[in-house]
C-alpha cells in the first residue's frame, strides 16, 4: 500500500485504519480524504477495471455512490493492484433495510450500461478460493467443492433463462454508507448482468440466517416492490449465495471467531439446515 501511495502522490500513513479484509483490503486515510483498496493479486485486473468503470458510469447518472479519486489508477505494487476512492466517514447507525431497498430500486431502474459487463457467475471465484486456501480441513474443502458442482448447473440454467440487467452483485447493508442524510451504495466489484433477484436474496435470507425481523423484511419488500422469496428461482439463488458467503469467510477462518463461524456454517450446510442462525463477521 505504501508503494502505491507514493506512486499516487499521497503521503505515507503507517497508521492507516484497516476498514475491511476480504477479497480486498481497505485502508482509510481520513486526513487526505481517501480510501485505499488493495486487491489480493494482479489476477484481479479485469475485476478492478470493471469496478472503476461502473463507479464512473454511476457517477455520470447521478447515482449515490462513492467515486474513485482523480489519481492515476489502478497502480500495481508488490504484485497487487491498488485503487483510490473518496473517503466517507460513516458515523451513523447501520442503514436500515428500507434504505438498501430504495437504493436497489433506483439502481435497477437505471438503463443497462453502455459498456460490456460479465454475466453473473460467482462460481469461478468460489472455486479459486477453494484451490488456494490453506489452513482449512481437506474434508471441508471437498464438501464445498462438491456442493458447488451440485448447485452450478441449476444456477446457470436459471440465469440463462431469466431477464438480465445490471446488478450490484453484493447488495447488503454493509455496502451502504451514510454521508449525513444521504445513503451511498458502495463496492461495485461484483457488478454484473444478471437477474435483479440476485440483489434481493441477501436480505430475504437474512430472516433465517441472521435474525432479521420478518417485519423489517416486509418493509424491504414494500419499499422495493417485490418479494423475491415468492419467485421460483429463489432457492437456487439462495444456495449459491450461501456457498459464496461461506467460501468468502473460509479465506480468513484459520483461527478465532471466523474459524468458529465457518465451522457453524459448514455444519448447517452439511445438514441442509436452512434456519440455523449464522453471524455476520
Amino acid at each position: 500500500m505504501l508503494v502505491a501511495c507514493d506512486s499516487a502522490g499521497l503521503p505515507r500513513f503507517p497508521d492507516a485504519e484497516l476498514l475491511r479484509l476480504g477479497e480486498n483490503a481497505l485502508f482509510a486515510l481520513p486526513d487526505v480524504g481517501t480510501v485505499v483498496r488493495v486487491a489480493r493479486s494482479t489476477e484481479m485486473a479485469d475485476k478492478v477495471a470493471k469496478e472503476l468503470s461502473v463507479a464512473r458510469w454511476l457517477a455520470g447518472h447521478g447515482f449515490p455512490g462513492v467515486h474513485p479519486t482523480d489519481a492515476p489508477q489502478p497502480i500495481e505494487a508488490d504484485g497487487r493492484l491498488v485503487t483510490f476512492w473518496g473517503y466517507v466517514p460513516d458515523s451513523s447507525p447501520p442503514a436500515s433495510v428500507t434504505v438498501l431497498a430504495a437504493l436497489l430500486r433506483d439502481l435497477h431502474a437505471l438503463p443497462d450500461p453502455d459498456f460490456p459487463l460479465p454475466v453473473l457467475d460467482p462460481y469461478p471465484i468460489m472455486r479459486r478460493r477453494l484451490e488456494v486456501v490453506s489452513g482449512i480441513r481437506r474434508e471441508d474443502i471437498h464438501f464445498l467443492a462438491e456442493a458447488c458442482d451440485n448447485a452450478e448447473d441449476d444456477f446457470r440454467a436459471l440465469v440463462g433463462s431469466s431477464p438480465s440487467h445490471l446488478v450490484h452483485g453484493d447488495a447488503h447493508r454493509g455496502n451502504v454508507l451514510c454521508d449525513g442524510d444521504r445513503a451511498l451504495l458502495i463496492d461495485y466489484e461484483a457488478a454484473a448482468i444478471g437477474p435483479r433477484a440476485w440483489d434481493l436474496v441477501p436480505t430475504a435470507m437474512a430472516v433465517d440466517r441472521f435474525g432479521l425481523p420478518p417485519t423489517d423484511y416486509a418493509a424491504f419488500v414494500r419499499t422495493y416492490g417485490t418479494d423475491v422469496t415468492e419467485w421460483h428461482g429463489y432457492r437456487v439463488l439462495r444456495t449459491t449465495r450461501e456457498l459464496g458467503m461461506t467460501t468468502w469467510l473460509m479465506q480468513n477462518a484459520q483461527s478465532g471467531p471466523a474459524a468458529d463461524e465457518f465451522a457453524l456454517r459448514m455444519e448447517s450446510l452439511r445438514k441442509g439446515d436452512l434456519e440455523r442462525r449464522w453471524h455476520a463477521l
